[in-house]
């Protein structure tokens, strides 16, 4: 298996608020994790390294390469909690960080499965016969418009809001993520 990451500010922010990190969990594990500051949100580059360094010290502490699919998801989800959970005290403890957050999307690849992790906008995909599929739904305003058919896919890709997110590390004491 081949695994490797990049990042860039773009062409609109001068600062690059993404964050990543690739960890070997086994010989035959990999786990994945890409975050996104909540762009022009204070700190939000302190929010995806926070969140990451969090999130992959949790599963480092509870990987077992024999744990069932439950005991993965639970593990997933409560490394999210717990990533959630230290951006949200820094943000309230430190003004300076008042109002930060990120997105987080996790990949945990097996040999023959890969479970996925998301929370906000941030999108896992798989290359797959040369076709490009996204596997993750996005917690924005848009989705949630061109889910209930108020919009079409088209029209979100331009909607004046599609920067919205409904969901992100951080902002709330809570978090809900999709396995």
């Amino acid at each position: 298996m081949q695994v490797w990451g990049l990042t860039d500010p773009g062409c609109v922010r001068k600062q690059n608020q993404d964050a990543y990190q690739i960890e070997q969990l086994d010989k035959n594990s990999v786990l994945c994790v890409v975050c996104d500051g909540m762009g022009g949100a204070k700190s939000g580059n302190i929010a995806s390294t926070l969140a990451i360094d969090v999130f992959v010290q949790e599963i480092r502490r509870n990987w077992r390469s024999n744990l069932t699919q439950e005991k993965i998801d639970a593990m997933l989800t409560n490394a999210v909690k717990l990533a959630n959970f230290t951006v949200f005290d820094q943000a309230q403890q430190f003004m300076e960080f008042d109002g930060m957050g990120t997105t987080l999307v996790a990949a945990l690849v097996l040999s023959h499965e890969v479970y996925v992790i998301n929370v906000g906008d941030s999108r896992c995909y798989i290359l797959s016969e040369g076709r490009l599929t996204q596997i993750t739904s996005d917690h924005s305003l848009v989705q949630a418009l061109v889910d209930c058919g108020d919009i079409t896919p088209e029209e979100a890709r331009t909607h004046p809001k599609k920067n919205v997110i409904t969901r992100a590390l951080g902002v709330d004491n809570n978090i809900r993520s999709d396995v």
